[in-house]
C-alpha cells in the first residue's frame, strides 16, 4: 500500500446551512487530503431503505425519508435524507475495504447518536451500526470493536447494540466513561481499553475532533495529545494486524469570516489523524 484509501462521493455533501457544519466537511477535508497527503479516492454505490432497517425499526427510517419525522438535524430537510444513502455507504464500503487491506477511511459524521428509534445531536442514521450488521450477516468476521473517541457519548450505538442484542459480537469502547475532561486517566487507561479489543475481526475507529481542549462543545486534550490518541490507536491496531476503518465523528471549532463558516482548526485536527495514519500505515511520518 503506498496511498491511505478514501471512500468518497460528492453526494455525501449537504450544501444547505445547518446547525451543524458536519454536512459540509466530507468535501472540505477531501479536498485538503488531495492537495497534501498520498490518497486514493475511492468511488462507491449508495445504500438503500433496507440496510437503514438492519439497525433501525422499518417505522423510523420510513418516518425519516418521508420528512414525516425530524431527521438528527432536527430539521425535514430532502437534501439530508439524500445524503443519508452516501454517508452510511461511504463507511460500510471503507469497512469492507479495510477487512480485506488493513486499513480505509471515510469522511463522515453523525452516526452515534443514532440509536433503534431515535435520531438526535446531529445524527440521523447510525452509519457505524448499519455496517456492523451488515458484515455481521454476512459472516464476514465474528466480532467488531467499535472505539468511538467522539467527545460525547455514544448512546445511539448503545442503544442499538442492546435493542438487537449484539453485545456478544460488537464491543463499543468510548472515551467519555469516567474522564470528564480528565486527560491523565484517558491516557492511563487507554493501554487496557485497546487491549481489550485484541480478539476483534476489524476495529471501526471514530477519531472525534471534539475531543479537543478547544472544542465548543466539549474536550479536554490539546494538539499534540490528540496526535498521541490517533497514533496509539492505529498503532495497536497494525501490531495486532486487526484491520480498521476511521471516520470523522464530531467537530465544531469556527470562525465567521466574510466568506461564511470556516472550520480550518477542524479541519487541521483530521489532517492530524491522516498524518498518524499515514505514519504507521505508509511508514511516511509527516
Amino acid at each position: 500500500m503506498n496511498k491511505i484509501p478514501v471512500f468518497y462521493n460528492p453526494a455525501m455533501v449537504v450544501e444547505i446551512d445547518l446547525e451543524s457544519p458536519s454536512p459540509k466537511k466530507p468535501r472540505e477535508v477531501v479536498t485538503e487530503w488531495k492537495q497534501n497527503y498520498p490518497i486514493e479516492v475511492i468511488d462507491f454505490v449508495p445504500l438503500r431503505e433496507e440496510d437503514f432497517c438492519l439497525a433501525h425499526t422499518t417505522e423510523h427510517v420510513r418516518g425519516i425519508i418521508s420528512l414525516r419525522i425530524a431527521n438528527g438535524m432536527d430539521t425535514r430537510h430532502q437534501e439530508v435524507v439524500d445524503s443519508l444513502y452516501w454517508t452510511t455507504a461511504s463507511f460500510y464500503h471503507a469497512a469492507e475495504h479495510a477487512l480485506q487491506y488493513g486499513v480505509a477511511v471515510s469522511p463522515t459524521s453523525g452516526f452515534h447518536h443514532a440509536g433503534h428509534d431515535f435520531s438526535w445531536g446531529f445524527c440521523t442514521f447510525n452509519g457505524l451500526l448499519i455496517a456492523a450488521v451488515k458484515m455481521l450477516n454476512k459472516s464476514q468476521v465474528r466480532r467488531i470493536g467499535i472505539i468511538d473517541f467522539d467527545y460525547h457519548q455514544g448512546d445511539g450505538s448503545e442503544d442499538i447494540i442492546a435493542r438487537l442484542a449484539l453485545g456478544d459480537r460488537i464491543s463499543h469502547r468510548t472515551g467519555k466513561i469516567h474522564y470528564t475532561r480528565e486527560k491523565q486517566a484517558f491516557f492511563q487507561e487507554l493501554p487496557a481499553l485497546l487491549e481489550s479489543l485484541k480478539d476483534v475481526d476489524i476495529l471501526f475507529y471514530q477519531a472525534g475532533a471534539d475531543q479537543h481542549e478547544n472544542d465548543p462543545l466539549g474536550g479536554f486534550l490539546n494538539n499534540a495529545e490528540m496526535r498521541e490518541r490517533d497514533v496509539q490507536v492505529f498503532r495497536f491496531s497494525k501490531d495486532h494486524g486487526i484491520p480498521i476503518v476511521w471516520n470523522l465523528a464530531g467537530g465544531y471549532q469556527e470562525e465567521r469570516t466574510e466568506q461564511g463558516r470556516c472550520i480550518q482548526k477542524v479541519l487541521d485536527i483530521h489532517n492530524a489523524t491522516m498524518e498518524a495514519c499515514m505514519g504507521i500505515y505508509l511508514n511516511n511520518p509527516v
